[in-house]
C-alpha cells in the first residue's frame, strides 16, 4: 500500500481525535488536555484548508484572541508560532 494515499486522512484522523480528547481533558488540574488540543489543532491547520480558513475568520470576529496571541507569540514552541501566523486574518481572501 501506498502511504502517502493514506497520510493526510491519517493525520486528519489524529488531529481531530487529538482535539477532542484535549477539549475533554482541558477542566482537569493539569494541564495536558490543553497541550493535546494544540497539538491536534495544529495538525488540522497544517492539513486542511477549510480548518485553517474557519479559524481565520474566528479570529477576525474575535480581534481580541488575535492580540492576545500576538502577545504570546514569541514564547511559543514554533509548531504554535506556525499555527499563529498561518490563522492569521490578514492573510484571508476577501
Amino acid at each position: 500500500m501506498n502511504w502517502q494515499i493514506i497520510k493526510r486522512p491519517l493525520k486528519l484522523l489524529v488531529g481531530w481525535v487529538m482535539l477532542i480528547v484535549g477539549v475533554i481533558t482541558a477542566p482537569i488540574p493539569i494541564p495536558i488536555g490543553q497541550l493535546v488540543a494544540l497539538i491536534g489543532l495544529s495538525i488540522l491547520v497544517s492539513e486542511s484548508h477549510w480548518i485553517k480558513t474557519k479559524m481565520q475568520k474566528f479570529r477576525r470576529r474575535l480581534p481580541i484572541i488575535g492580540r492576545q496571541l500576538a502577545r504570546m507569540h514569541p514564547y511559543m514552541p514554533r509548531f504554535l508560532k506556525k499555527v499563529i501566523d498561518d490563522t492569521d486574518p490578514t492573510h484571508l481572501a476577501e
